[in-house]
Formats: structure tokens, C-alpha cells, sequence
């Protein structure tokens, strides 16, 4: 018997990190490997962000959904389309939209938005706080890609912990180890980029605690520290918070903001960079963590959340609220040539634990379940 997913895939295009990522990943693999009888369909914003990607098949199709705006998406344009197309089951981002008539999925990847609400712009925390708590207990199921993540859904919103499942992230085919000289060239080519570097990826808002990273950076700096700091991605929430640090800290001429950096350079600046840092402060799971695992670069990144979760035994753990464990951390990896082979390596096997296919067939298997199996 056929049965028609219908996936919100809106992120795609959005330049929004792990966010993206997921669900470029279900529009991949899916197709391939799901369930047999299970066929896709991919409502989407923007007709540009599918460029590229994968045609038309009789396993998958693509439908716009218009206005782009989420606040008329949701409640109007969604229930419209799924009514028309009349899905078995519909997997939303987030928030459920209203009049159901089939069976759901809904994606929620963290919780920040209760925990540090002062993170987010005021409407989207409210919106966020107000709509996802229903969505997730009304759900039929929730994925999520932490177990950290979870036990945090199933604790803060009194759900059941069997209604939640945990389909990991992992670093595509392209993010693997290259010969370090040449990506470096090539980085200083294109982008200007001459000395060795930190390197941090993700997008530029409070949540990623860039403030006290650059605090810890201008330390050692001053201690002698020759490597430059390069911050790659999209300008978010609270971006003028990290700019003005940098002015205070007299640091213009030594971080270089990329903006947001192309999937096809992203894996070059990771194998170019001499220690990747990702010093969150709360995350669902850190994808950028695991493509530079993946590259054979050495990591920082925090304690808690999911992070020491993704990370394992194979990057440095600091206490993100600590500027002076940051600093500790730097010191320590920038100044050991052996430690840093030794992370790099731990990183690679642990990056290898994690599988896009793997994630796809259990994703497959959740849309069965929740199906009844049909």
C-alpha cells in the first residue's frame, strides 16, 4: 500500500545552519533508502533554494507554499495546501498547523527558546514559547536529534518519553581530511585569508556565546597567540553585541567575519583551520562540531546540552560561562602539536559513529510506526 508523507522542508535555503542541514538531508536521502511504499512530497518557500537538488521522481515530488511569511504559512497556507493534497501524514517544523485531519510528525531540535529566551528576538521566543509546547503534545510523534534534547522535550513538557525519538545528524560526503596547504591556499585566494587561523562556524547570535569567545581569544592573543580568529556565517540575533566587542577589544585587524560561507567551501575552511571552537552556550546538537570532527580538526567546544553528548571523548571540553576556561582550552591545544594530532584523530572515528542513511531508515521507520504500519 502507497503512502504520501508530506514534509515541511521551508528551512532549505534559509542559510540557518543545522536547520538546513536536516532537512536537505530528508529531501536526499529519503527518496533512497525510505520505506518502500512511502512516496515524498517537499512543500517548500522558495523555488531557487531547490537548484540543484534532486529532480522529480515517482519516490518525490515538490510543492510551493506561498506567502514565505511563517506567520500566514502555518495557520492559513499549510492547512490549505493539506487539505487540498490530502496527506497520510504530515511532518511540521516545530509548530502543528491547525484543522488536522492525518497523522504528524513534528521536528523540535532544542528547547533553547524556554531556557534562554533572552536569545531570541521578543516575537519569534513568545511565538515559539506559546505554540511549540501544544504542538509537541499534540503530536503524533517528535523527533529530535539529541538524547539531551529528549529527556529536555520530555521533562519540560510532561511527554511521554516513548512518543520521542532521536534520528542523529552526521557531516555529509564532502567533509573529510585534505592536504591542509592547499586549503589554505585556496581559502587565501578567494577569501583574503593568509595566516593561520581559529575557526569558528555557525550563525552570529547570543546563543553561541561569540562574546566571551572573543574575550578568551584577545587574551591569549596578548600572550603571544599568532593565529588569526575567523568567524564564518550568517548575521543573526544579537550580532551587534559581537561586533561591538570586537571594536573594544581592538581586535579589527586580527577576526575576520566571512559571512556566510558555501557548503562547498565550508569543508576546505574546516580542513584549514588549526583548532575548530564552537563554544555554545545551549544546542540541540552542533552539527558544525561533527563536520570538524569529520575534517580531522581539533575541537573546543562546551560542556552540557548536547554538545559533551556529540562530542564525546574527542574534543576539549570547556565551561561555556567561563572566558577563562576558553582561554585554558586555547593555550593548551594551540601549543601542543601531539595533542592536537591526538584530537584530530579521535575526532575522525568519532565523526564516523554518525550516518545520514542510518537517520534516513529510521526516520522511515518512524513515519511506519506512526502510520500503523500500513
Amino acid at each position: 500500500m502507497t503512502t504520501e508523507i508530506a514534509i515541511d522542508v521551508h528551512a532549505i535555503g534559509s542559510r540557518a545552519g543545522g536547520n538546513e542541514t536536516y532537512y536537505d538531508f530528508l529531501l536526499t536521502w529519503l527518496p533512497r533508502i525510505g520505506a518502500n511504499g512511502q512516496r515524498y512530497v517537499f512543500y517548500h518557500t522558495d523555488k531557487l533554494a531547490l537548484v540543484g537538488r534532486p529532480a522529480t521522481n515517482e519516490r518525490m515530488k515538490f510543492k510551493q507554499i506561498r506567502p514565505q511569511n511563517r506567520f500566514l504559512r502555518i495557520p492559513i497556507s499549510f492547512p490549505i495546501a493539506l487539505w487540498r493534497d490530502k496527506p497520510d501524514l504530515f511532518h511540521a517544523q516545530y509548530i502543528l498547523p491547525p484543522f488536522r485531519r492525518y497523522k504528524t510528525v513534528v521536528s523540535i531540535f532544542d528547547l533553547a527558546h524556554e531556557h534562554f529566551p533572552e536569545f531570541f528576538h521578543p516575537v519569534e521566543g513568545l511565538r515559539a514559547r506559546l505554540l511549540v509546547p501544544g504542538s509537541a503534545r499534540k503530536a503524533d510523534h517528535i523527533v529530535t536529534l539529541s538524547e539531551y534534547s529528549a529527556e529536555d522535550i520530555a521533562k519540560t513538557y510532561d511527554i511521554n518519553p516513548e512518543k520521542i525519538s532521536v534520528t542523529y545528524l552526521a557531516a555529509d560526503d564532502d567533509f573529510f581530511p585534505r592536504d591542509k596547504y592547499s586549503c589554505r591556499a585556496h581559502i587565501k585566494l578567494k577569501y583574503g585569508i593568509g595566516d593561520p587561523f581559529i575557526l569558528y562556524v555557525g550563525r552570529l547570535q547570543g546563543r553561541k556565546n561569540l562574546v566571551r569567545l572573543l574575550e578568551a581569544y584577545a587574551q591569549v592573543q596578548r600572550e603571544g597567540v599568532a593565529e588569526k580568529l575567523v568567524i564564518a556565517g550568517k548575521k543573526d540575533w544579537m550580532y551587534e553585541q559581537i561586533a561591538d566587542r570586537v571594536s573594544k577589544l581592538k581586535l579589527d585587524s586580527d577576526v575576520i567575519f566571512t559571512g556566510y560561507v558555501s557548503r562547498e567551501d565550508l569543508p576546505i575552511f574546516y580542513n584549514a583551520a588549526e583548532v575548530f571552537v564552537f563554544p555554545s552556550i545551549f544546542e540541540g546538537f552542533g552539527l558544525p562540531v561533527i563536520e570538524a570532527m569529520a575534517c580531522g580538526t581539533p575541537v573546543v567546544t562546551s560542556f552540557g546540552s548536547s554538545l559533551q553528548e556529540v562530542a564525546g571523548d574527542a574534543a576539549l571540553l570547556v565551561d561555556p560561562l567561563s572566558v577563562e576556561s576558553l582561554e585554558n582550552a586555547l593555550r593548551r591545544l594551540l601549543g601542543n602539536v601531539e595533542l592536537k594530532r591526538t584530537l584530530g584523530e579521535k575526532g575522525l572515528r568519532r565523526s564516523k559513529e554518525f550516518s545520514f542513511q542510518k537517520a534516513a531508515a529510521q526516520t522511515a521507520s518512524i513515519y511506519e510506526r506512526v502510520l500503523g504500519g500500513c
